[in-house]
């Protein structure tokens, strides 16, 4: 009977600590679409910003090539093509400074309230795919957490991750624990006689107490 017991508990922490790897691996999805969308949005923040600085020094370089003065503010007074290239460069490095000024100032200016509406129109579309593909992964990591093995579990609260799972599965299949309650308290006790581990978060914890049993 006991052996019987024993098997059904392990079976319950095995199912406990699929479902909650399926739990962890549910939030690393969801971080990982959150991080997607904002460099996907920071990115095409950056190429507007940059059509917007490139306006202003593509209209001066226009305005000088399609001007009346072209020939002589390229060949000067003198009609030479002696100085030309100097003033291309002098010209080219004007166009770019005034980029710089333009973009490095859109970018300021985008921080502001006032400007938030076009940021949002801009990531509309961005924001529609993000919010169905969180709502999925929520719905799932919903139905893992309303499964009966998690909601009523057997094990505390502050012991429902994979690796803290891992660490009562061993002590079971050792043959150190026979139910739940007592991995429990083997494994409560590891940590309280062990001081090294006062200050870890729970992750680490349940690593290291694996690994040292």
């Amino acid at each position: 009977m006991v052996t019987d017991q024993k098997i059904s508990e392990l079976d319950y922490c095995y199912v406990s600590w699929e479902l909650l790897q399926e739990l962890e691996k549910n939030a690393f999805s969801r971080n990982e679409c959150i991080r997607a969308f904002k460099k996907e949005s920071n990115d095409r923040q950056s190429l507007i910003t940059s059509v917007v600085a490139l306006i202003l020094p593509m209209t001066l370089l226009g305005s000088i090539v399609f001007s009346n003065r072209a020939a002589s503010l390229m060949y000067g007074g003198t009609g030479t093509t002696e100085n030309i290239w100097t003033r291309v460069v002098g010209l080219l490095m004007l166009s770019a400074f005034l980029f710089l000024i333009v973009y490095m100032l859109s970018k300021e200016l985008s921080k502001y309230k006032v400007f938030w509406p076009i940021k949002k129109l801009i990531n509309q579309d961005l924001e529609a795919n993000l919010r169905l593909e969180v709502e999925a992964i929520d719905r799932k990591a919903s139905k893992i957490i309303n499964d009966s093995i998690l909601k009523d579990s057997k094990i505390p609260d502050k012991f429902l991750s994979s690796e803290f799972l891992m660490v009562i599965i061993k002590y079971m299949e050792s043959g150190q624990a026979s139910f739940i309650k007592e991995a429990v308290y083997a494994l409560q006790l590891d940590l309280n006689n062990t001081g090294y581990y006062a200050k870890r978060d729970a992750s680490t914890i349940g690593k290291e107490v694996f690994i040292r049993s």
